[in-house]
């Protein structure tokens, strides 16, 4: 089973993305520009599987 990293923007999804350290730094340069709740969280299966 594949794992992927979702981030979400204020408890909705926002993107997925393969790797850990992707999702990171899309999250940092994110968090740059934007003053919201971020979370990265990590779901297993399917690409289109982005559910908690």
């Amino acid at each position: 089973m594949k794992t992927y990293y979702n981030i979400y923007v204020n408890d909705d999804f926002w993107r997925v993305f393969d790797t850990e350290h992707e999702a990171k730094k899309y999250l940092y340069e994110f968090q740059k520009t934007h003053h919201v709740k971020t979370e990265i969280i990590v779901t297993g299966g399917k690409k289109s599987n982005v559910g908690r």
